[in-house]
């Protein structure tokens, strides 16, 4: 591979000239907003086209939406003391849900909506739940801790939690469940000393070790941050560990669901190493943040990798006043930049939310589920993939009735009264994607 460096201001930047790359023009990166009370971001979900929803870690600790050009609006805040478990995850109602606890309270669900005002909570249980996705079914998966165990679990949009599977005690269920297409779930599930497992658990909570991490000199998972799994379009799971690897300064590897590993990447022992979080792109390739090795002068950064291992670092964040300093959280937007959240640095010291435009296309719908999977005219069909917003929806060619959507993730669409039995067709701004055949019933 060859490479060329930018330098723009105080920012090095690289860009490979490799076959599969995304092209060689110089990655476009911009503040959207430095955080000062709001501070401390951590992750962002699109609810709709350019407006964020984030959740801050400083006390007290909101829930605040973000658009674009950086105008923020506090859409629920709680007391001091009471600590947000996980990014907003968007449910088929419009409302974003994540958890909430504070201390010796019991911990429990909540949800809020698109405009100021109070939080929805929920009842209590005897969980510390940890939300990691939504599900087809209007529900959300998600790790649990009870009476000090591991559990995977989900919650109803009443959080309602139920077990899936319950880990053993001296195990920790890291933050990386997923709902896969095949229908089971998988994650990390870490243990003492830095050693770990990736694990598929059936619907009927039956566990399989697919790959272990063995601890040895370098833990894999010796580090704070455990990176979500994601299944790519090929079907396959791609992680990251935070240590581990050749050097032991973090990996990042591929899986099958059959339990085939390979290693696709070995960070070096330098200021490009540490991974913290990991999505794909819209052109099929891998993109990232690192935290970098700070005993060796190193800086946080924003990577590519491709499927078959060819890293391309294309923003180093040098500095810690005008770029901030991850543990970073991305996504990719329906405008096809990649947004994140940066929880240190930045001009008040708070964090930062930055975009970041590698010129990549706007990503194409993906439907994978839809219930129910009859209906006559008239029944209002929700669908659950990913990249849904802005979309219009015909069934086998006629337009419904109605669309809303919910989040990127969940579609309402309404039966039209000249519809016949095929493929439910969902078109967004980044492309199509058809369904299996819906059955219309008279």
């Amino acid at each position: 591979m060859s490479h060329q460096f930018f330098r723009t201001g105080a920012s090095l930047v690289l860009c490979a000239i490799a076959a599969g790359a995304a092209g060689t023009t110089e990655p476009a990166f911009r503040i959207i907003s430095y955080l000062n009370r709001l501070g401390q971001p951590a992750g962002m979900t699109e609810g709709t086209s350019g407006v964020f929803y984030v959740i801050s870690s400083n006390q007290p600790q909101s829930a605040f939406s973000v658009t674009g050009q950086g105008s923020k609006t506090v859409v629920g805040s709680f007391p001091s003391g009471n600590h947000i478990q996980s990014v907003l995850i968007s449910g088929p109602d419009g409302r974003f849900y994540s958890a909430l606890e504070a201390g010796t309270q019991p911990a429990m669900l909540f949800s809020v909506g698109s405009t100021p005002g109070s939080p929805q909570l929920f009842a209590a249980q005897n969980f510390v739940p940890v939300l990691t996705g939504n599900l087809p079914e209007s529900e959300f998966l998600g790790v649990a801790v009870s009476d000090g165990v591991w559990h995977l679990i989900k919650s109803d949009l009443h959080g309602k939690i139920t077990s899936i599977h319950k880990f053993p005690a001296a195990e920790h269920a890291a933050y990386t469940a997923i709902y896969a297409s095949d229908g089971n779930y998988y994650g990390v599930s870490t243990q003492q000393g830095g050693a770990g497992y990736v694990y598929r658990v059936t619907s009927k909570g039956t566990l399989t070790k697919l790959h272990e991490f063995p601890a040895r000199t370098f833990g894999a998972f010796g580090g704070q941050y455990i990176m979500p799994l994601l299944e790519a379009e090929d079907g396959t799971l791609y992680g990251a560990t935070p240590d581990g690897g050749a050097n032991g300064t973090g990996t990042i590897y591929k899986l099958t669901l059959a339990g085939q590993y390979t290693l696709l990447y070995s960070f070096p022992k330098d200021e490009a190493s540490h991974p913290t979080t990991l999505i794909e792109g819209s052109d099929g390739n891998l993109y990232g943040a690192a935290t970098g090795d700070l005993d060796r002068g190193g800086y946080s950064q924003l990577f590519r990798i491709s499927k078959t291992g060819s890293y391309t670092l294309l923003y180093a964040m040098e500095s810690l006043i005008t770029d901030g300093g991850c543990q970073c959280q991305l996504t990719q937007a329906s405008d096809g930049a990649i947004y994140g959240t940066a929880q240190f640095g930045g001009t008040y010291g708070g964090g930062e939310i930055f975009a970041l435009d590698a010129h990549l296309p706007k990503p194409a719908p993906r439907v994978r589920e839809f219930h129910p999977p009859t209906g006559q005219a008239g029944t209002k069909v929700l669908i659950w993939g990913a990249n849904l917003l802005s979309a219009s929806v015909e069934f086998n060619g006629v337009p419904a009735t109605s669309v809303s959507s919910s989040g990127a993730n969940y579609l309402w669409a309404t039966v039209p009264a000249k519809a016949s039995s095929g493929p439910i067709t969902v078109t967004t701004p980044g492309g199509t994607a058809r369904s299996a055949g819906f059955r219309v019933t008279r």
